[in-house]
């Protein structure tokens, strides 16, 4: 199978097993123990905050708490920050932690605008000018899309955030966007950003949020008052330590990387057939969304996994549903909708998986067109 869905999952990296058999087998001890070894763990654990901190941009003096995912560090953070007597700002091109947290908080009166969304993708910056107010007490705006890789300004909304009030908690949603393009939380200036293990490499069940001050937090689990009492509970050491090897690999290949998914990404944009492209060559590399108007995505899937490719039709977090908020809010026709797929690279995807998978597509798509919409 060629996997080009790395947008939903990655891969492990062959020398993240490795940590991950030795701090489960090896060192297994739990690090709130009392015993030297135990310590030591407690130690590494407090250098893997401070090596990923470093790689996000981020100043000694800011902290990092490691989560079981994003979707637990953003319902984190949105539970916190977003109060009824305030106002809060949301786009509406977040993740489903994000956007359906926000939803359900919304329905239940507190005072939160969703942000439009341009053609692109991002979000539409005049606009938000005008809903910034000085009473704005938070705002969640997502870094990369993780449907069509629109890449938003974050240190532009910030910056125009901060001017109208300096108190303002702003959060990004980080996890299509650590890794793979310049991310630098103290440039942009954010309070807090959210990151992902799964997403570069590291295995399931590990995230971050990085935090520039902890008294902004409240934490969501109590208990033994791990993770400076904002996250209780045993921590995930093997998965600590994969995330903080993994997060060294891909920032340390970044560049060599993000141009070698350039060039696959922009070999599908000049040969694919039939296909409307949807994401903006602004957008990050390492997702690209495309359509076929009038066949309906899933039929495409699947069959296109009969021919040994995998791809997605949007959100692994929604895929079961076939309406598309990020597309309907950019305004796309319905037939553009139905017939939105999503391919994704890692550092895994060559050459000759997008040759393939061009020349299969175009193809499979040609016969469908033929037989069904004709």
């Amino acid at each position: 199978m060629v996997f080009l869905d790395n947008a939903s999952t990655t891969p492990v990296l062959p020398e993240i097993q490795e940590i991950i058999n030795k701090y489960n087998q090896d060192v297994f001890y739990n690090p709130s123990a009392l015993y030297t070894v135990a310590f030591q763990i407690n130690k590494d654990i407090n250098k893997a905050r401070q090596n990923i901190v470093k790689r996000l941009g981020g100043r000694p003096t800011d902290n990092l708490i490691f989560t079981s995912c994003a979707t637990e560090s953003n319902n984190m953070v949105l539970k916190a920050f977003i109060k009824k007597n305030t106002k809060a700002l949301v786009s509406m091109g977040e993740h489903p932690s994000v956007f359906k947290t926000a939803q359900e908080l919304k329905n239940n009166g507190y005072n939160i605008e969703f942000l439009k969304l341009k053609k692109d993708g991002t979000i539409d910056i005049e606009y938000f000018s005008k809903v910034m107010t000085n009473d704005v007490d938070f705002i969640s705006i997502i870094h990369v899309n993780n449907e069509t890789g629109a890449i938003n300004d974050i240190q532009k909304i910030v910056a125009i955030a901060k001017r109208i009030n300096p108190r303002v908690v702003i959060h990004s949603d980080g996890v299509q966007a650590f890794g793979k393009i310049d991310v630098n939380v103290s440039r942009m200036n954010v309070d807090l950003y959210t990151i992902s293990g799964h997403k570069l490499h590291a295995p399931k069940g590990i995230g971050a949020l990085y935090i520039k001050d902890n008294k902004f937090v409240k934490p969501l689990l109590n208990g033994g008052g791990q993770e400076f009492d904002l996250r209780s509970g045993t921590e995930n050491v093997s998965g600590i330590m994969a995330l903080d090897k993994a997060s060294e690999i891909v920032c340390d290949n970044r560049k060599e990387i993000f141009d070698r998914v350039t060039s696959l990404n922009n070999y599908i944009r000049n040969n694919i057939q039939n296909a409307y492209i949807i994401s903006s060559e602004k957008a990050s590399p390492f997702v690209l969304m495309v359509s076929f108007a009038g066949c309906r995505a899933e039929t495409i899937l699947h069959m296109m996994e009969d021919e040994g490719f995998l791809i997605g039709n949007g959100s692994a977090c929604s895929s079961k549903k076939r309406e598309n908020r990020n597309l309907s809010e950019m305004g796309y026709r319905p037939d553009i909708i139905d017939g939105a797929i999503r391919i994704s690279f890692s550092r895994f995807t060559t050459l000759q998986d997008v040759e393939s998978f061009v020349k299969s597509i175009n193809s499979k798509v040609k016969e469908y067109i033929e037989k069904v919409i004709k």
